[in-house]
């Protein structure tokens, strides 16, 4: 049986790494409409987090946190992985006494997380506003780097034997009798395949509709801004309550500031988006207020990634219902990056009819309640 997996970002090239070393015999073809990483995988802000995950999505995080120290060495290649913990801290009452329900009920859930006061967020985070009054800390947390990550999948599906095409879109899936038979090239080829799997990110949305098949995806673009690099002193992913912030410092010294700030698209079909002044602006400052350090770092680039969200901003994993042969990881919302071993290998064990480990994923499900299906 083949599978051909329509999309190179890292959930695509996790489900070719995962399918041929679990069947090295099983012919698996990724196709990728421009480079592996183009799009929102290789734009990334590549957090790896538990924290502030949704409910339905924990058990998924949880179980992809614990494969991340050792995935360097699974893929024989370089993540740029490293686990400094993630830090979210308070700047007002209202965000301080709302932090310690927060923690307590991610607790309940077997997330590692604890209450940190003042003087404990200073000693994790050096730098930080000086009206921080305490925060939240996972020990578990980290960051990668999102086009080694990329890459590193890529090599290692490659080195197993699956077949990576670059500057081959999909132009359709064809399906009949109920069943995924092919999917038609942009390049005028035709891939027979037992199982399609769609992970395109926000351009899964014409394929799947051309199918009847029309899940309530969004694409946003969002975007991301780097400072020239400066002296090591931030070691944990740092977020803060009710502020759009997502902080790293970097492996090179650079700050890495995202935090959901929108972008323009220009045009979607080709990738293209514009970054917006107010935008950049307004990060920049919300950025400096909680860690003041970022004032005196000049910015070095800006860039956007297009993602696709959906209405509860969590992510459609699974099997397409009416349509065999039709699996789908799409609607990351912007999340995903932390999620890609266990999300690939969820996609391999399906595409196998192996055990899938749906206890992980069953809230993420296609036909969940408000999305719909076929």
């Amino acid at each position: 049986m083949s599978v051909v997996i329509v999309g190179g970002g890292l959930m695509g090239l996790s489900a070719a790494f995962h399918l041929r070393r679990a069947d090295p015999g099983r012919p698996v073809t990724v196709l990728e409409r421009a480079r592996v990483g183009s799009a929102a995988s290789g734009a990334s802000a590549a957090g790896v987090r538990v924290m502030g995950r949704d409910p339905a999505e924990r058990r998924l995080a949880l179980e992809s946190l614990a494969r991340w120290p050792g995935l360097d060495r699974e893929l024989e290649a370089e993540t740029r992985y490293r686990r400094g913990g993630g830090l979210r801290v308070a700047l007002d009452d209202g965000a301080w006494r709302a932090a310690r329900r927060w923690a307590e009920e991610q607790r309940a859930d077997g997330v590692p997380l604890e209450l940190v006061d003042a003087a404990g967020a200073r000693r994790l985070a050096p730098g930080i506003s000086a009206e921080c009054l305490g925060g939240v800390f996972s020990p578990i947390d980290g960051q990668a780097g999102a086009m080694a990550t990329v890459q590193a999948f890529a090599t290692a599906a490659r080195r197993l034997g699956a077949r990576i095409e670059e500057g081959v879109g999909a132009r359709a899936l064809v399906a009949e009798r109920g069943r995924v038979v092919a999917v038609e090239r942009r390049d005028g080829g035709r891939q027979p395949c037992d199982v399609a799997i769609v992970a395109a990110g926000a351009w899964s949305i014409p394929l799947l509709a051309a199918l009847g098949v029309r899940l309530p995806l969004e694409t946003r673009p969002l975007q991301m801004l780097l400072t020239v690099p400066a002296p090591s002193a931030l070691n944990p992913v740092l977020g803060c309550f009710e502020r759009k912030l997502s902080l790293k410092q970097l492996m090179d010294g650079a700050y890495l500031i995202g935090g959901g700030w929108p972008a323009r698209i220009v045009d979607h079909a080709t990738n293209r988006w514009e970054v917006l002044e107010d935008s950049v602006k307004a990060s920049l400052e919300v950025a400096s207020s909680v860690y003041p350090v970022l004032s005196e770092c000049a910015l070095a680039e800006s860039w956007a990634g297009l993602e696709a969200f959906t209405p509860d901003e969590l992510p459609i994993l699974g099997p397409v219902p009416g349509i065999d042969g039709l699996l789908v990881a799409a609607g990351f919302s912007g999340h995903g990056f932390a999620l890609s071993p266990v999300v690939g290998d969820v996609l391999a064990r399906l595409a196998q009819g192996r055990d899938a480990l749906e206890p992980l994923w069953r809230g993420l499900r296609v036909d969940r309640s408000g999305l719909g299906g076929a």
